[in-house]
């Protein structure tokens, strides 16, 4: 049998030669992917001793071994992707491995008459993925709007075939350089062919613009890996100032943020309660004497702050830094504090426009209602009087032993009147005029006349 045949020449080779050929290379750890090449190398002292390689694949027993190579020879089903290497150097026999596939993988030895050298061959399925909370929107760092800072979630994760899991390895890299980070930061859990391996860490402004790479370490040609997106760290730090300076000077806005930020400024002169804003720039030329505060308005991803940072003293000379206080004023972040100044804006609209107009609509309504009520009044009074009209000409129209009538089917009214209440017209009967007395008016007709002579010529 081809088993036995093996096991004669190397029990030959040992009593004839007595002297056990030691192992100078041996084999290391590999992962490869499906379908690439790898290798496991194996040398041996003396280059004239018989070599073996044996597979025990993955999920077999100790006693299933298969030889891959012996008696200068492959064996099936390894000959047709396998190559043995002895030309490296002397007393080399190395395992070269071509289009691997997920059943390649398991425990490889190597050996000639003395002890074994061991390796595990693991096949990875695919090439790691990286998964993490990093986007293009940022992650919250260090604030002056009092946001919680975010913490960078990293989880690199492949399946594989083999008796040990991969071995995967974190790495952050910022401008072109690559620090790895410590395994004992590392939490890795493999479970039926997968592993998964998780790295948390803070959002410190020195990880802003790097990237991080998840990488196999064991691999024999190439090292598989997965990258990240670019970390950007949204932050705002105060950097609180107090500075004098003159008239013409030249003053920046103080404040720290991260280059991909979002934010505005604006230099705003005040005294007591008058304000006026004199640059939107980061930068002030001092136009004026007085004090000078920087309000800066930056952006972290949905919440918007603005603080005042930088505060001035400006004189006509060149002065020298006061003990008073800035003051930092954090209006506000995120949608709470948008519907909060949504409200004061709506409330000082209410007490400038609306509020300010109610009050004169009222005052116009209470003048008119005065005046209504002294028209009331004169009506009251011109109502009195002509009541007081109405009595008067009812006691003139009753007749008297010492009045005459005067009376007429055309005549509008009667009046009395005594010899001393004439006519205030002295024209004669005339149709077309009109005579008084002294209560009535009348139209005088030609039978008013007749009577008003009958009358006359009675007295």
């Amino acid at each position: 049998m081809i088993f036995d045949r093996r096991c004669v020449v190397l029990l030959l080779w040992a009593v004839f030669n007595g002297v056990d050929s030691s192992i100078i290379r041996r084999p290391e750890d590999t992962e490869v992917r499906v379908g690439d090449s790898t290798y496991l190398n194996c040398s041996f002292s003396d280059a004239s001793a018989p070599k073996s390689w044996y597979h025990y694949p993955v999920g077999k027993g100790a006693n299933e071994m298969r030889y891959v190579y012996a008696d200068d020879q492959l064996y099936s089903p390894y000959d047709e992707r396998f190559i043995i290497d002895t030309t490296s150097s002397d007393g080399a026999s190395n395992l070269i491995m071509n289009r691997v596939e997920s059943p390649d993988a398991g425990r490889y030895v190597c050996q000639n008459n003395g002890e074994p050298a061991t390796a595990q061959l693991i096949v990875l399925e695919s090439t790691p993925r990286c998964m993490s909370n990093i986007d293009s929107n940022g992650l919250v760092g260090s604030n002056s709007c009092g946001l919680e800072k975010e913490k960078i979630q990293l989880l690199c994760v492949v399946s594989y075939s083999g008796n040990i899991p991969p071995k995967l390895q974190w790495t952050r890299v910022k401008n072109g350089k690559a620090s790895a980070i410590d395994d004992s930061l590392l939490s890795c859990l493999p479970s039926d062919g997968r592993i998964a391996c998780n790295y948390t860490t803070e959002t410190d402004i020195e990880l802003d613009g790097s990237h991080f790479v998840c990488q196999t370490s064991r691999a024999a040609n190439t090292q598989y890996h997965c990258s990240t997106e670019s970390v950007r760290i949204l932050y705002s730090i105060e950097n609180k100032t107090r500075i004098a300076k003159s008239v013409g000077d030249e003053v920046t806005c103080s404040i720290a943020n991260s280059s991909s930020s979002d934010c505005s400024y604006s230099w705003i002169w005040f005294d007591g309660d008058l304000e006026e804003t004199v640059s939107k720039n980061a930068t002030l030329v001092i136009d004026r004497e007085g004090l000078h505060r920087c309000e800066a308005r930056c952006s972290i991803k949905d919440f918007v702050c603005r603080v005042s940072t930088t505060l001035v003293k400006a004189s006509s000379a060149p002065g020298v830094p006061t003990t008073y206080t800035t003051r930092c004023i954090i209006i506000g972040c995120g949608v709470g504090a948008s519907l909060i100044l949504l409200f004061g804006l709506i409330a000082w609209l209410y007490r400038k426009f609306y509020r300010k107009d109610t009050v004169k609509i009222n005052t116009l309504r209470a003048e008119l209602t005065a005046k209504n009520n002294e028209v009331d009044d004169l009506k009251v009074v011109i109502k009195s009087r002509d009541m007081e009209m109405e009595d008067l000409c009812n006691k003139a129209t009753r007749p008297t032993a010492s009045r005459g009538l005067l009376v007429g089917t055309d005549i509008e009214a009667m009046e009395t009147y005594s010899d001393d209440d004439q006519p205030s017209t002295s024209n004669g009967c005339d149709d077309q005029k009109e005579w008084t007395c002294k209560k009535c008016t009348f139209r005088n007709t030609g039978q008013r006349c007749q009577v008003c002579e009958q009358h006359r010529e009675s007295q």
